[in-house]
């Protein structure tokens, strides 16, 4: 049993490695089309995320301190959008993460404007994704938020944003377990 864990484990890892080296690899046409697919289907689960936990539970949490599934909800798709304009898009946007947290609580407290938000947000980055060019792909920002302050390519900033919808999207059927939900079927993407 152990070993067939493992074997399960080492595949997944593996192709994973494949998916992501594909996509980064890929040339800009390559690039926009695999990756609208995939934020696509990011949206569509994420979706169905949101759609699988009744409106009475949205100010559910596990523990007091953890976002409520309204505000992992409304995190993803208020986080995704400022991730897309401040970091990929270049636009100065003022953070300041009190307000931020008040306005995760607001929005994560109605699972329509959750649903809505999320939607809005990977409708405009899909868009914006698809009207860039090479040279726009391979344009650099740097990472303010991390310690190291690393600087990714905007292919590199798409990625990362998969990687975190992934993140909160994971916490999120986390907490549709607790509650007795059954989640939707995985989708890889």
């Amino acid at each position: 049993m152990k070993k067939s864990i493992y074997y399960i484990l080492f595949a997944a890892i593996t192709l994973s490695l494949f998916a992501f080296l594909k996509i980064e690899n890929a040339d800009e046409s390559d690039f926009k089309e695999s990756f609208s697919k995939v934020l696509t289907s990011a949206r569509d689960y994420t979706l169905e995320v949101a759609e699988m936990m009744p409106a009475e539970d949205y100010s559910f949490k596990p523990t007091d301190s953890v976002r409520s599934f309204g505000e992992q909800m409304a995190h993803i798709g208020m986080s995704t959008k400022f991730i897309h304009d401040f970091f990929i898009k270049g636009e100065q946007i003022e953070f300041d993460p009190v307000e931020g947290a008040k306005m995760e609580k607001q929005l994560g407290a109605s699972k329509e404007e959750c649903m809505k938000q999320i939607n809005h947000s990977f409708d405009e980055i899909i868009a914006h994704l698809n009207t860039m060019d090479e040279a726009e792909l391979q344009k650099t920002f740097v990472f303010a938020f991390a310690p190291d302050k690393p600087e990714f390519t905007n292919k590199e900033g798409y990625i990362f944003l998969r990687d975190h919808v992934t993140h909160h999207r994971g916490q999120a059927i986390t907490y549709l377990r607790i509650k007795g939900h059954k989640p939707p079927q995985y989708k890889a993407f």
